[in-house]
């Protein structure tokens, strides 16, 4: 690089700059829980198909309000007051349809006339104690809307899809604001749009504590770096502009910022000073041995450059290696990281120079008590890790092994709402209606018919149907249980005069198809097309869990299926447990499953560049070995501490293995670059040991104190990446000052080339 080309680099920068404010204006925040499915999924596409037969992608936008009455539920007041929200609700913009027992009129015929009265009298108390033994006889008003102790309501509410986010917080408020009025002795609220309003607000909360934390984490490296103020400007503007560019680059492809690439700018901005530190210490270095100020720039550029490329390459290929997965978030967040660290790189590597070239020598060039003092400390540690070699590799070997055998007690598992902070009172509107209630985790199953010419108004096939009902109730703790067995038992009961012991399965497939032709010409039939194909060969159980994790429903899952595996020759149709809350579950199998893929190919790259560096094949287990071994230390720590792998944990590794590389392609560059001078091996290690020593401990220190900003967050995971990659690059640095210079002393098979004026060590 020249003069020249600098500033017109730096012009270009400075251009692009200004015009990112353009797209930055419409980039959003964004948690979308269907974006999270994993695309391509048989699975996904079955549920797809499914929701399609079933219209059913409205049950998953749910709001369930638990409302509680220390009385019981037949009190005047406290009913006055429900039917008053009920009502609210039903007249809502956005709001589809709700249930509610205030609203409710009791359908049956009488004479051959069809009647109707309320369920409950609200306006007439005298009627309270039959009303409420009838309603607590009812098997369909008990098991979905009524809690066991009578003193709980829930009303159900469903809004439209696709909502923006001043809709959902109009809803919410308006919601919220009507129960205060109301003034209920206890209420909870829970919606699906809930949850991700509150993922939004903690994403854009943590983005600022995040970028604030970083920049004065980098602010404090930088002063103690360069020991003037005015020299930490540039460096600080340059990982602001490349933070900038990033998040442009993401509004103009059309993305949002979401849970995963709300971490960019810590990421970022660490790597960014990693760049910047070794530069600038190789630069200084030259300065101190004499160069003047344009020769030490070349010089640093010449020997530094390509070696601050191949480790962006490495780690940027680190983050590309999660494309193999088939989480758009998890994808795009490793193509955006990739693509804001090429351009914070070039940013980098350009502002620096045209930085050095036009200002004067940085004072810290003449304090050279500081460098002595790391020199001093370098050739103390060298002398001793060689000195202690036999020691060095037994405790490798020993922790090793122990790191090796607490990562076989990593556990796959996870949950929506284990990544809201604690703290949040929405975690106890959801325990409360786990208690009360069914809880709001959907269960859904899909029966289809095997024998095209049968379908189920079939009256056996519709009593094994309430036999598997039975079953998940009883035997899986299922509630809310809704399917076409519940309509046809209400028809059956309506045309009984509407007396609670009817509310069974007809008599007679005649009977079946009298209902059937009677519900579909009421204001049930949407309800009826909504649980089953129109010629019957497919229907649909669906249902309410408390919120599971992975690992608790995984045994339920297998429960099911073993059920079937028993009915299989007595059902004439097969089955398949679908759902929202199943796919989001196979969001953390897949990402596991495609771990050890994005390691594979990261360590290839890794394998390839030190290759091409040192043109040796022992080269290989060289590198691998020091950046290997972190990534067993930190599976140990993860075992050791019960954090499970999950949908964010598990991307870690591949990340992981791209940053700890970095100081070993230093190592090794360095390492190239003395050999070429005609050193002998022992001496060539000594002085890349020296020379870049230095920047390791420092671009570590910097790189944890990024990513140590994540330890902030309010979202579990996020704390657990910030906690285990910074604890896997501390341990990659002491591999580095220990294991690789070993390891080049002991395989790297080196002919010291003739120059008899090279001085020995």
């Amino acid at each position: 690089m020249n003069e020249r080309i600098g500033r017109t680099g730096l012009v270009v920068i400075l251009l692009l700059t200004l015009l990112s404010f353009l797209p930055l204006r419409s980039l959003k925040f964004e948690f979308n829980i269907e974006k999270l499915f994993p695309a391509g999924d048989p699975e996904l596409t079955f549920f797809q198909q499914f929701q399609q037969a079933f219209n059913s992608q409205i049950d998953d936008e749910f709001i369930f309000i638990g409302l509680r009455n220390n009385k019981g539920i037949f009190d005047r007041d406290f009913l006055v007051k429900t039917d008053s929200l009920s009502r609210f609700l039903s007249r809502m913009d956005h709001i589809i349809k709700i249930y509610s027992l205030t609203t409710t009129n009791i359908i049956f015929f009488q004479d051959q006339e069809i009647n109707a009265r309320p369920l409950i009298h609200i306006n007439q108390p005298a009627l309270y104690p039959s009303d409420s033994v009838y309603l607590f006889q009812s098997t369909e008003y008990r098991n979905l809307l009524i809690s066991n102790d009578g003193k709980s309501i829930a009303i159900a509410a469903f809004n439209q899809q696709n909502l923006t986010d001043d809709q959902k917080d109009i809803i919410l408020n308006s919601i919220q604001n009507k129960i205060n009025r109301l003034g209920f002795d206890e209420s909870h609220l829970t919606a699906k749009i809930r949850v991700e309003r509150i993922y939004i607000t903690e994403i854009e909360k943590n983005l600022k504590k995040y970028l604030l934390l970083s920049l004065i984490i980098i602010c404090a490296a930088l002063y103690i770096l360069f020991k003037s103020i005015k020299t930490i400007i540039l460096p600080l503007l340059v990982i602001l502009v490349s933070i900038l560019l990033t998040f442009a680059l993401i509004a103009v492809t059309g993305h949002s910022i979401d849970i995963i690439s709300s971490l960019l700018p810590p990421i970022l901005a660490a790597i960014c000073m990693s760049d910047i530190i070794h530069i600038t210490t190789h630069y200084i270095e030259q300065l101190r041995n004499g160069l003047s100020k344009k020769e030490a720039l070349h010089k640093a550029y010449r020997e530094v450059g390509l070696a601050t490329f191949f480790t962006c390459c490495t780690i940027a290929i680190g983050f590309v290696t999660l494309g193999i997965t088939n989480i758009i978030p998890i994808r795009n967040f490793g193509f955006f990281a990739a693509a804001g660290l090429l351009i914070g790189f070039v940013i980098t590597f350009i502002s620096l120079y045209v930085l050095y070239y036009y200002s004067p020598v940085p004072k810290i060039v003449h304090e050279k008590k500081a460098d002595h003092r790391w020199n001093s400390f370098l050739a103390t540690s060298f002398r001793t890790v060689i000195k202690n070699k036999y020691l060095v590799f037994t405790l490798l070997a020993i922790l090793t092994g122990i790191s090796v055998y607490y990562s076989t007690k990593i556990e796959i598992n996870s949950s929506l709402l284990q990544e809201i902070p604690k703290n949040n009172p929405m975690l106890d509107d959801y325990r409360f209606m786990e208690k009360d209630f069914s809880g709001t985790r959907p269960f859904e199953l899909a029966l289809t018919v095997n024998d095209p010419s049968s379908n189920f108004f079939d009256l056996k096939k519709m009593q094994q149907v309430e036999e598997i009902e039975k079953f998940l109730k009883d035997s899986c703790g299922i509630g809310y249980i809704i399917s076409p067995v519940s309509l046809f038992k209400g028809a059956n009961k309506a045309f009984h005069g509407g007396e609670n012991a009817q509310f069974k399965l007809p008599a007679s497939e005649q009977s079946m198809s009298r209902y059937y032709e009677g519900i579909m010409q009421t204001e049930f039939a949407d309800e009826m097309n909504h649980y089953m194909v129109a010629n019957g060969s497919m229907l649909r159980i669906s249902g309410r869990l408390p919120n599971l994790s992975v690992k608790e429903f995984q045994p339920l899952k297998e429960k099911i299926e073993h059920f079937f595996s028993l009915k299989i020759n007595e059902f004439g149709f097969s089955h398949q447990v679908t759902g929202s809350a199943l796919l989001l579950d196979k969001v953390t199998y897949s990402l596991t499953q495609n771990l050890f893929t994005g390691i594979f190919f990261d360590a290839l790259i890794i394998c390839l560049i030190a290759l091409f560096i040192l043109r040796n094949w022992t080269i290989m287990v060289i590198v691998m070995i020091p950046n290997i071994i972190p990534l067993i230390f930190m599976g140990g720590v993860m075992g050791y501490m019960g954090i499970n792998l999950k949908a964010d944990t598990s991307v870690i590794f591949a990340i992981a293995l791209g940053l700890t590389v970095d100081d070993t392609i230093h190592f090794l560059s360095r390492l190239r670059l003395e050999l070429t001078r005609g050193l002998s091996l022992p001496y060539a290690v000594k002085r890349t040991y020296l020379s870049t020593g230095k920047a390791i401990i420092l671009t570590t220190l910097v790189l944890l104190s990024g990513f140590m900003t994540l330890l902030s967050s309010s979202f579990g995971g996020t704390y657990y990446i910030g906690l285990l990659i910074s604890l896997c690059m501390f341990c990659a640095m002491i591999m580095e000052l220990t294991i690789t210079p070993l390891l080049v002393l002991l395989l790297y098979s080196h002919k010291k080339r003739k120059n008899p004026g090279q001085s020995r060590s």
